[in-house]
Order: structure tokens, then sequence, then C-alpha cells
């Protein structure tokens, strides 16, 4: 099971009704709660963490998978990255820049952590500091504060958060492949599928073990480890008004889940994986000791739980200090409210949100990100309207008008729920008479995609064509899997107006292209599709 890889034709519309999960262990339906609200923030995709600095600015840092992270200020999504660490980044599948935290102090101390995949796979925790500008990171300023093999490319873990006490807190997935192979979840010599518990202050140099972690002291588990048995947290979050922790770990083939640990544990739980799948033991033999999930669902709901936040925000009293958390392939949201032994799991909505992560503002309110469509506060706003759906009359050559010699050959397959995308260029000046055209010159610059509808939108997986010239001669960097030499993001506005968006990693480019048809001959037989 991976994170992010859309599940192509889903479309579902923003249905609001309250409705039961189909299995809740422990849980019963709340009397009443609000119609979710959203109100688009900013239209930045593949965005996997969002947070908040904590110094008073109101400002939300997007961590962007392909190594980037941007800034929302007063609405606006600033053009430059706060960091840009994308030459740096292995992405694609499940790999990437996944995390960002910042220290307790960082209004003082200008600290903070990110958690990223480097080329070859192995996960990097790394420090930075902020630069004189307070939207712009000192780059150069990257100190490496420990490093996790990864035996396979999927299962990366996924979320760094300060605790109430200072420390750092990271969920790592199990290593990869499925059914944890080599059984790493329940290996206390190996970080892998494990909740760690570290303490970053420089004073340390990299980090420090607190003393009053778990497992110090026991020879047969590394002193990191605060908690065991996750398969692949993604993702943890804590209450800032009760340092409760949540932790939401994505399933195997039956059930997703989401663990509780109060304020006052002392650590050492293990949430039961491989043993246990959520409250399931497939062997038969479940040790009592095993810690089972506060709430669970089964794949008739889902297929990979996005853990949330605890609600603190003013727009829904009704949802105050209840946790958010959806699914990434249907864009079920609910809501988890209660206490020991008694929680309360209710379905608040049902949308066509590939919900990513969500995200908390300093104000208490609750973000979320769809891996199209952008980013999303979760409000008492204006209501996005519902976008329409591309249909074969976008299927047309069009073009930069500000840009000479450039464009785009798009084909919609609805039939398929898919899109495709040539990006084309060609001389402007016209060549002899005797000139051969040669695809792969410098005037005709190639690259190709695909990828899933989703609406008015398309995120498809770029290829470069073998011996392509980008605007200089370039040396093609290979990705794996073969297909993710970037992203190239296609959105809508009307029949005749969209842009599009591309991030190529393997050549280092980046940058949005509004387009237009190059004739109008489609605009018909696309409006009128639009009206069925």
């Amino acid at each position: 099971m991976t994170l992010f890889f859309i599940t192509p034709g889903k479309s579902r519309s923003i249905g609001l009704a309250l409705v039961l999960m189909s299995v809740l262990l422990p849980g019963t339906l709340m009397a009443e709660d609000p119609q979710l609200q959203f109100t688009r923030v900013s239209t930045k995709n593949s965005i996997v963490d969002i947070a908040n600095a904590g110094d008073g600015s109101n400002r939300l840092f997007l961590v962007q998978q392909a190594g980037r992270i941007y800034i929302v200020q007063n609405g606006e999504t600033l053009d430059d990255p706060f960091l840009d660490m994308s030459a740096d980044v292995q992405s694609g599948g499940e790999r990437g820049l996944l995390s960002v935290a910042f220290a307790p102090d960082y209004d003082t101390s200008g600290l903070f952590y990110v958690w990223y995949t480097r080329p070859g796979g192995t996960m990097v925790l790394s420090r930075f500091e902020v630069s004189n500008d307070p939207d712009l990171a000192d780059r150069p300023s990257e100190e490496i504060v420990l490093t996790v093999g990864q035996p396979y490319a999927n299962h990366n873990g996924g979320r760094l958060q300060f605790g109430p006490d200072g420390m750092l807190y990271l969920g790592l997935g199990d290593g990869g492949s499925s059914n944890d192979p080599e059984n790493r979840a329940q290996d206390g010599s190996t970080l892998l599928g494990k909740l760690i518990r570290i303490d970053v202050d420089p004073a340390h140099g990299t980090y420090a073990i607190p003393t009053d972690n778990p497992f110090v002291g026991n020879a047969g588990v590394l002193d990191e480890i605060w908690a065991t048995g996750l398969r692949n947290p993604w993702k943890t979050s804590f209450d800032r008004d009760t340092g409760d922790l949540y932790i939401a770990d994505v399933g195997q083939e039956e059930r997703e889940e989401v663990n509780f640990q109060p304020a006052d544990s002392s650590g050492g739980e293990n949430y039961g994986w491989r043993i246990m799948e959520g409250s399931l033991c497939p062997g038969g033999d479940c040790d009592p000791g095993l810690v089972r999930p506060v709430t669970e669902y089964t794949h008739a709901d889902g297929c990979s739980i996005t853990g949330g936040e605890v609600y603190r925000g003013s727009a829904y009293p009704n949802l105050f200090g209840s946790y958010l958390f959806g699914d990434y392939c249907t864009g079920i949201i609910w809501s988890l409210q209660g206490s020991g032994s008694s929680w309360i799991t209710t379905q608040l909505a049902d949308t066509n949100y590939s919900i990513q992560t969500f995200g908390l503002a300093e104000d208490g309110s609750v973000y979320l990100a769809s891996r199209t469509g952008g980013v999303f506060l979760i409000s008492d706003g204006d209501v996005v309207p519902e976008p329409f759906q591309l249909n074969a009359g976008f299927n047309d050559a069009w073009f930069d008008p500000a840009t000479d010699g450039q464009g785009f050959f798009i084909t919609i397959f609805s039939d398929l729920g898919l899109a495709t995308a040539a990006w084309f260029t060609y001389d402007t000046v016209l060549p002899p008479d005797d000139a051969t055209a040669n695809l792969g010159d410098p005037g005709h610059r190639w690259m190709t995609a695909l990828g899933p509808i989703i609406d008015n939108q398309s995120v498809m997986d770029i290829t470069m064509t073998s011996g392509g010239i980008f605007d200089a001669p370039t040396d093609i960097q290979r990705t794996d899997p073969p297909g993710s030499d970037g992203t190239l993001t296609l959105t809508f506005e009307s029949c005749t107006a969209g842009t599009v968006e591309y991030d190529i990693p393997s050549i280092s480019m980046t940058g949005t292209v509004p387009i237009v048809r190059i004739a109008d001959d489609n605009v018909a037989l696309c409006e009128a599709l639009l009206n069925q």
C-alpha cells in the first residue's frame, strides 16, 4: 500500500451527511456535527506536511514532496520557497521531503528540522537555520542529525513533532515491502517501525538520548526508541492543549488505525504490527499487553489513513478538542472524540480530495492538502465551488501567448479517467527549404506526461525523451521508478484557459505556464459536455 499514488477514476461530490463508519472499535454516532466547508488558501500541489513556526507570524509552511517548503502569508503563497533542497532530495512514490518541525524556541534560535530521502534511499533528519530574511532559510546551514537506512522504497514514515516536553518525536515506517518481511517493527535493534524521542538541543551536538526514555539501559532495544510496533505512521500529532499524542498507522490489507498515547505516558507502548493489524490478530495469539487502536476502519471505507490534528479553532464549537483525520483514497474525513475506553468516531465529510496531510495553524485552525487541488482551510468561510470535469472538448494544442515557440498537445481520455500531455517546442524562424526536421534538436525539445483526471485537474508523471534538451543541453538523471522525471500539473479554469505547473527534479527546473488554445474549434464541444 502506498501513500502518494492516486486511485484513477475516483470522483466524489462533497457530500456532508453524517454517517457512521462501517467498522468502529469502539465508537458511537454523535448527534450533531457541523457541515465542513473548505476554503482554498494555496494552489500548490503534492504538499505532504503543513506546519506553523509558533513565532507569532501566523505563517503556514507547506512541505512539497519534491524538496521545497513554501510560505503562505496573509492568504498569499510567496513565490520564492522558504527552503529549496530539491537537488538533494530523491522524490517519487513515498520518497521525498516529508516533514518540517520548528524548534520550540524558533523565534529566538531560528532552528528547524526536516525529514527527507536523499539519493540512494537513505532517510535523513537535518537541522537548518533561518537566514536574516525571515522568509528564507539558510540552505548551507544544514547539519545532519540522524540517518536511517531504508531497505525498500516505501514506508518512509512521515512526521516530525516537538512534544510538550521539548523533545523531538519522529515516527518511522517498518522499512517497506509488505507484511514487514524482516519483522523490523518488533525488532528493538533497529529504529524502523518505531516512534523515537530524542533531544536535539544543539548543545548536545547532533542529539542526546533523554534519560527517561523507556528502554534506556535495555541492551536489546535502542535508547532512542519511545514506542514500537508501527507499520507506517502517517501521521503523528500532539494535542497542543493536553499534550496527548495521536498516531495514525497505515494498514496492510484489512485495517487503517488511530492509536492514542495519553500525555502522562512514560513510553514503551507496543502498537502491535506485524503481530496485529489494527485490532485483528491474524496469527490467533496476540499478547494482551499490545496496545489496541482507539478507532479503525476497513478497506470498505478507504485504503490509506492520513493522520490529522486536534481541532482547537473557533469556527466549529462542536468539534473543539476533536481529532480530525481522513483517508487518502476516498477523501472521507472523520472526527474522533473521547478518552480512556470511550471513543466516538463520526464521518463528517465525503470529499473528492486525495488527502495527503492535515496541518495546524497558530490559531488552532486545521488545514488539509489534497495531492491535486491545493491546500484548504477547514472553515466557516466560502465553500469552494464544485469543480468541473475535464472532457474531450479540451483535446487540443495549447500554448503560452507570451512565449514564442512552445506549447502542449493535450488529450483527455474520459472513459479511462486519464489525461496525457506532450510539451512541444518549435523554431520561430523558418529553416531553409532544404533543412530536414529532426525532433530532439534544440528547436524541438520534447517530454510527455500521463496522469489521472481529478475534476478540472490532472497531476501527471513526466517522462523526458532520451537525449532531450531543455533550454540548454541537459544531462538527464533518470529517477526511480521510470517515468518519474518530474510532475506536470494541468489545471483548467474554463474551456479557454488553463495553467501548467511543472516540477522536474531530474533537470532542476520548476515553473508555471499559462495556456490558451491555438484554435477555438473545440470550445463549443467542451462547453456542451460541461453542461450535460
